[in-house]
This record gives structure tokens, sequence and C-alpha cells, in this order.
């Protein structure tokens, strides 16, 4: 397995520093910003970039800033809003760093999608497997070509494979977990973001 990568985004230089330590501590390279301007432009270029760790630390010039761009960052990535304890780092919805780390870990390095997303609230139902038996009635959140996100409150793995059956649709679609943000992160929608093994001809 590779080295992962984080892109940590703070506007405290002091920030940065200790949980960029942090992450160094667990075996984890950090490129630092200190603005979310510089963030997909950076995902664009380095396909060795795993995910963006978020911060609750930004200034209220940076945090004044349209949140769409940051939650469809979060529906692709891995996303870690942390905040300071003293010098112990702490990532909101997560044990710990490490249980962060480790969740960055089961993903493969990528860039930005390059494929337009369009805001749609279709009814669907989402399962573990093609049964449908305990499938949970959900809406996407938006739908590209080669995936979406789905709105769930389960708990997801990345790497899981998952059935979607769109609601007056007879064919189902599999694809494969990317990204789970898990319910009770009220700055974040909870669900899944799934690439799809087929492309959709009008996402």
């Amino acid at each position: 397995m590779g080295v992962v990568m984080c892109v940590l985004v703070a506007a405290s230089e002091e920030v940065r520093n200790i949980v960029s330590a942090g992450l160094k501590d667990l075996g984890v390279e950090a490129r630092l910003l200190d603005s979310l301007d510089d963030l997909p432009p950076t995902l664009e270029k380095s396909p060795r970039v795993w995910n963006p760790a978020g911060s609750n630390h930004l200034d209220k010039s940076i945090a004044a800033r349209p949140k769409k761009a940051l939650q469809e960052l979060a529906e692709f990535y891995p996303l870690g809003k942390f905040k300071l304890a003293g010098k112990a780092v702490l990532i909101l919805g997560k044990e710990s760093l490490g249980t962060f780390v480790h969740d960055c870990q089961q993903f493969k390095p990528r860039t930005l999608r390059k494929d337009p997303r369009n805001t749609a609230y279709l009814a669907v139902h989402l399962c573990a497997d093609d049964k449908f038996n305990d499938a949970e009635k959900v809406v996407t959140v938006n739908v590209s070509r080669r995936g979406c996100f789905v709105y769930s409150i389960l708990k997801w793995s990345a790497g899981d494979r998952v059935w979607l059956r769109f609601l007056g649709d007879d064919a189902d679609i599999c694809g494969t977990d990317f990204a789970w943000q898990p319910w009770g992160n009220n700055k974040t929608i909870p669900g899944i973001g799934i690439k799809l093994d087929v492309e959709l001809n009008n996402g």
C-alpha cells in the first residue's frame, strides 16, 4: 500500500503544524493549505492525494465561502473535520485521528472527478445485495454519469458493493461505495458516494 496523502486546510499556521505532526506520527504525509480556494486545483493536479482534511479552525473569510464545493468534495473523498483539545487532534464523527487515517487507507489515489454532477432528488431503494429484502428507502442528492451520492443513515464501509433500484425502473444498478458520511455530523449530509459499474445516460 502506498503512502497516504492528506490535504490539510486550516487558516492558522499553528493549527496546521499541530495536525500535520499528528498525521506524520501515523505515517501520513500532508499537503498544507491555508485556503479552501486552493483545494480543488490541488485535487485536480495530484492523483496521489487521498483525502482532504477539513478544519473547524477556519477564519470567517474562509467559513463564509459557499459550502456546496466542500460538500461535493466530501462525497468524493474521505473528509475529516477536526478540532484541537490542547495538542490532541479530534476528528468529528471518528473515534480518533488513527481511525480516520485507517479509513483513508481503504481508498485508491484519485484526482478530482471531471464529470459534472447534477442535483437530483430521486427515490431509490438501496441494498447490500441484489435481493432487496432489507432495502433502505432513500433519495439521491446528486447524480453524474459515473456515480451518485445517496442519502443513507446506515453504516457503510469503503469498498462495499451496493445495489440501487430506482422507482419505476426495472433495471437494478450495482456499484461500489467509495465514500461514507455517518449520520450525526450536522455539518454533512449522511450517506454514501457510489461509483457505478455502468454509466448513466442522463447523469
